[in-house]
């Protein structure tokens, strides 16, 4: 039985350490530079299979990006199953990372916007998962396809609403729960406070997990709000923790870790990746 179903994004990640992000118009040399598997559904689905059985449901390319996409999938773990290959290009991210340890990224879909909501059907239908994560990477219809399987067949629906975009009510109702960061907790409430936003959510999901950086989280669920402090720690590089804390929070919901158990080990294990680059991981 496949514990946690992944659908989602695979990217090949292209990586250029910057001293600062160049303002517009201006040209910044860069430091190290690295490519490695990533995406947001690549990154979660990782991130689950270290604690349960996971399996990855995506589109990739013909192209060389695709296969090293499908390696690092088997390598780490992961059932590739239907994570299937299309004629063209895989998706690609162009991240910039800082001193500091923040990133910034461009997100070329590519293949990922070719993952339709049948496919998603036939695949859940096949793995039967108890619990499905589900990111914004891929197209809205099949997020709405993925939500809906979810929901009528009595699994977990797990929805990290990144990157921002307007979602509508059928797709929020059963998350459980919503995992959003500041920026995405603003742009689907226009609430100005994590708390206030806390509040919006409370009213349109079942549960929610709202991510503050260095600051840990919050996690509402049956109207109680509870914030988990994050380790204090000098972050190396950001890039992937939101994908980390969303994967382990996946795989220890579907072992039966209650949610505000699963979010603080996910926030430990968040914190432990941000100690290394993430092409280290």
């Amino acid at each position: 039985m496949t514990h946690v179903a992944v659908v989602g994004s695979a990217n090949l990640d292209l990586v250029a350490h910057t001293p600062r992000r160049p303002a517009p118009g201006e040209t910044v040399l860069g430091g190290a530079y690295r490519q490695h598997p990533g995406g947001k559904g690549l990154n979660q689905a990782v991130a689950a299979a270290t604690l349960t059985t996971t399996s990855f449901v995506g589109r990739r390319g013909s192209d060389e990006a695709g296969r090293v996409l499908a390696t690092e999938l088997v390598r780490r773990g992961v059932d590739t199953s239907h994570f299937l290959a299309l004629e063209g290009a895989s998706g690609h991210a162009l991240i910039t990372v800082t001193p500091d340890g923040e990133n910034s990224i461009v997100v070329l879909p590519e293949a990922n916007h070719r993952l339709l909501p049948d496919d998603v059907t036939r695949a859940l239908d096949t793995l039967a998962p108890q619990v499905v994560l589900t990111q914004q990477e891929i197209p809205l219809a099949t997020t709405e396809a993925t939500a809906h399987w979810a929901q009528t067949h009595g699994a977990r629906l797990m929805l990290n609403a990144s990157p921002s975009t307007t979602l509508p009510g059928e797709v929020l109702a059963p998350a459980d729960p919503l995992v959003v960061n500041l920026t995405e907790a603003h742009f689907l409430t226009s609430a100005d406070t994590p708390s206030d936003a806390a509040k919006v959510f409370s009213q349109r999901c079942v549960s929610v997990i709202i991510t503050l950086g260095s600051e840990g989280s919050l996690v509402v669920e049956n109207g109680r709000t509870t914030h988990l402090p994050a380790p204090r720690l000098t972050a190396v590089d950001t890039t992937g923790a939101g994908d980390m804390f969303a994967g382990v929070t996946a795989a220890h919901l579907a072992l039966g870790t209650g949610l505000v158990e699963a979010a603080r080990q996910a926030t430990q294990a968040a914190a432990k990746a941000i100690q290394t680059p993430r092409s280290s991981r």
